[in-house]
C-alpha cells in the first residue's frame, strides 16, 4: 500500500494523481511535458475548445506583441489572428474579448502592410458599428482597439473623422437621442481621450461643419467636474480645438463670442490651478508624466505650443505640437512604459509617426567586435642538427637554449611584444565598448 505524506516537500494526492511539491519533481514535469513552447504553439491554441487554454494563447500573444516586435510572426498571420480576435470579441468571454481587442491594436501598431491594416479598420469598425455589438464599445479595451487602429488604418481624415463622429455619438448623445447616460467618469474620460487622439491626426481645414457643433461649450462645462482624469481630458480636447484654428467648425458663436468663450475657459483652468489644497487636475498622469490641464493653459495663454522633449532609450524626442503631445501620451498609455520604449526603438511605424529615428550601435561606423578568444602563434625554424654523444656539442646545446629562453621569456621577444599588444587592443576595445554602451533600455 503507498504512503502519501502530507508534509511540507511531500506528495499531495489529488484524485488517484500523485503531486510533488519539490522543485525537482516540478522541473521533471516540464521536462516530462517537453520543450518551451512558441508563438505558433500559441497561436494553434485559440482554435482550442477550453476557454482556459484559449486565454492563456492569448495572454502570451499579447505580452509577446506588447514587450517584443514580432514582424515576422505578425506578417505571417496577421489575416488570420485578425478574424480569431473579431470572432472573440463577438462571443467570447470577457476576458477573451479584453485580450483579443488589444491584439488587434497591437497588430495594426506592428504590421507595415498598408492593405493589411486598412482591412483590419474596415472590419473593426464593421463589427463594432452593428447594433449588437455597439455597446461594447464602451469597454476601454474595445475603445483602444478601435481607436489605434483607426490611427494606423484609416487612408483619409474621412475614415478617421467617420470613427470621431461614432465616438462622439456616445459621449454626447444629445437631449433627441434614445441613448441614456449611464457611464461612469472612467469611460467618458476614455472616449474624450480616444476622440482627441484621432482629432490630432487631422487638419482643421479637413474636418466638417456639422459634425461637431456645440463641442467646446460641451467640454467648457466638464470643466467643472469632480473627477481628475475627466477634467484633464476636456482640458486636452478644449486645446486641440483650439490648435485646429476652425473654431468656426465646433461653435456656432460669432468670432467675438468665440473670444469671450475662450476668455472663460481660461479664467476656469486658472482658477482650478490655482485653487489652495486641491490637486484634483493639477497633478500630472502617472503613467505618461503629461500634464494636460496645465499644457491646455499654457497653449490657450500664448496660442503656441513651448518645445518640450522626452528621453526614450537614452535618447531625446523633441514634441514640437500639442498634437505630439497627445498622440504620445495615448500610445503610451496603450502600451505601458515597457512596451512602449520597446515600440519607440524598434518598430518603423513608431518612427514614422515620430520623426524618430534612434540611433543604434553599428550605425556609427566602429563596429566593435569582440572574439570570444585570441590566440597569438610564433613559428620558429629550428634546423636539425645531428646529435652525438660525445661532449663536442656542449656549448652548441647551451647556446640553443638561450636562443629559446630569449625568444620566449625576454621582454623583446616576439612572444611578449604579441601578448602586449592583445592585452592594449581588449583594453581599448573595453574602455570602447563601455563608451558606446548608451541605452538605457
Amino acid at each position: 500500500m503507498d504512503k502519501r505524506r502530507n508534509s511540507k516537500g511531500g506528495q499531495r494526492s489529488r484524485r488517484g494523481i500523485l503531486l510533488d511539491d519539490d522543485d525537482d519533481a516540478r522541473g521533471d514535469s516540464q521536462n516530462f511535458w517537453g520543450p518551451c513552447r512558441t508563438l505558433p504553439d500559441y497561436f494553434i491554441d485559440l482554435s482550442g475548445k477550453r476557454a482556459s487554454v484559449r486565454e492563456e494563447a492569448l495572454s502570451t500573444i499579447l505580452k509577446a506583441l506588447t514587450l517584443n516586435i514580432e514582424q515576422k510572426f505578425v506578417e505571417l498571420n496577421f489575416v488570420t489572428l485578425v478574424y480569431q480576435c473579431l470572432h472573440f470579441i463577438k462571443k467570447g468571454s470577457p476576458t477573451e474579448m479584453k485580450q483579443a481587442a488589444h491584439i488587434i491594436g497591437l497588430l495594426s501598431m506592428i504590421t507595415t502592410t498598408v492593405e493589411k491594416v486598412h482591412e483590419a479598420y474596415e472590419d473593426v469598425l464593421t463589427a463594432l458599428s452593428q447594433g449588437g455589438l455597439k455597446p461594447k464599445l464602451k469597454t476601454l479595451e474595445i475603445l483602444g482597439c478601435l481607436t489605434v487602429v483607426t490611427f494606423f488604418g484609416a487612408s483619409n481624415s474621412d475614415e478617421t473623422e467617420s470613427v470621431m463622429k461614432l465616438l462622439w455619438d456616445l459621449i454626447n448623445p444629445g437631449t433627441d437621442s434614445s441613448i441614456e447616460r449611464k457611464d461612469s467618469p472612467a469611460v467618458l474620460t476614455a472616449m474624450i481621450s480616444a476622440w482627441s487622439f484621432l482629432l490630432s491626426t487631422i487638419d482643421g481645414w479637413r474636418l466638417s461643419h456639422k459634425n461637431w457643433q456645440g463641442a467646446i461649450t460641451y467640454f467648457s462645462n466638464i470643466i467643472d467636474s469632480d473627477d481628475e482624469e475627466l477634467c484633464a481630458a476636456a482640458c486636452e480636447a478644449l486645446a486641440l480645438v483650439f490648435e485646429s484654428n476652425c473654431l468656426e467648425k465646433f461653435s456656432s458663436a460669432t468670432k467675438d463670442s468665440n473670444k469671450e468663450l475662450k476668455d472663460n475657459i481660461i479664467k476656469q483652468l486658472r482658477s482650478r490651478l490655482s485653487e489652495t489644497g486641491n490637486e484634483r487636475i493639477s497633478s500630472q498622469d502617472p503613467r505618461t508624466g503629461f500634464n494636460s490641464a496645465s499644457a491646455a493653459l499654457d497653449f490657450l495663454e500664448d496660442r503656441k505650443c513651448a518645445n518640450t522633449h522626452v528621453t526614450i532609450g537614452g535618447q531625446k524626442l523633441i514634441l514640437s505640437t500639442l498634437s505630439q503631445k497627445v498622440q504620445l501620451k495615448f500610445l503610451k498609455h496603450f502600451l505601458r512604459n515597457d512596451g512602449f520604449v520597446k515600440h519607440m526603438m524598434e518598430n518603423e511605424n513608431f518612427h514614422n509617426v515620430f520623426d524618430f529615428h534612434p540611433k543604434r550601435r553599428n550605425d556609427w561606423g566602429n563596429v566593435l567586435y569582440v572574439p570570444e578568444r585570441e590566440e597569438v602563434t610564433i613559428l620558429l625554424f629550428r634546423p636539425m642538427v645531428a646529435r652525438h654523444n660525445d661532449c663536442s656539442l656542449l656549448p652548441s646545446l647551451t647556446r640553443d637554449k638561450q636562443l629559446a629562453k630569449k625568444k620566449t621569456m625576454s621582454p623583446n621577444s616576439h612572444l611578449s611584444k604579441a601578448r602586449t599588444q592583445l592585452l592594449k587592443k581588449q583594453r581599448d576595445l573595453s574602455l570602447k565598448e563601455r563608451e558606446f554602451d548608451c541605452f538605457d533600455y
